[in-house]
Formats: structure tokens, sequence, C-alpha cells
């Protein structure tokens, strides 16, 4: 049986000399975004690190902060998890009785 190799997928080749194309077509300053989050990438704005060299210390410290309180929280959660889903032995009991009791009233229809 004859294999065609070109069949499956494109030739590189292809691929390459049209984004160079389309890269020599289109002139650097008319981008257009297609998301919200490309067009905030595209803004031509003045870094804010530029103007305050003491800016990127101080958003570190905020993240490390939040980092910190986040994990605080999840500490706290998982104390709050534990400490509640913890029964008794008389309560695991008096559950396991009224299961029963529900199971045998369905099944028995009494």
């Amino acid at each position: 049986m004859k294999v065609n190799r070109t069949r499956h997928g494109h030739p590189q080749q292809g691929i390459v000399g049209a984004c160079l194309a389309l890269a020599l077509c289109m002139p650097a300053g008319t981008a257009l975004a297609q998301s919200a989050g490309m067009a905030n990438l595209l803004k031509h704005h003045p870094s804010s690190q530029a103007s305050d060299p003491g800016n990127g210390q101080r958003e570190a410290r905020a993240r490390a902060e939040r980092h910190r309180a986040e994990q605080r929280d999840a500490e706290r959660r998982r104390v709050d998890d534990r400490s509640s889903s913890r029964l008794s032995p008389d309560e695991r009991r008096k559950l396991r009785k009224n299961l029963y009791d529900f199971g045998r009233d369905i099944y028995q229809g009494g």
C-alpha cells in the first residue's frame, strides 16, 4: 500500500511562510486583540516598577502575606473539618441503629 506523506498534517514550509507573510503585511501598531487579556498585554504603558524602585519589594511582601493568610485559612478549615467530622462511639452507634431501622422499614414496609 502506498503512503502519502503530505496527507496528515501541514507541510512545515507552508506554515513558516504563512506566518512570515502575515508578520510582514501587518504594521506594528495595528495589532488587534481578540480577548480582554490580549488587549491588556498589547497596551503600551510605562512600567510601574520603573517609576518606583521599591514597588517590586512591596508587591513581593504583599504576595507573601496573602499566601500566608491563605495557608492559615486552609489550616483552620482542616482543623474544623477534622473536629466536626469525628463522632463519639455512642453517636456512631446511634446513627448505625437509625440507619438499620430506616432500611428495615423501607424494605419490609413496616
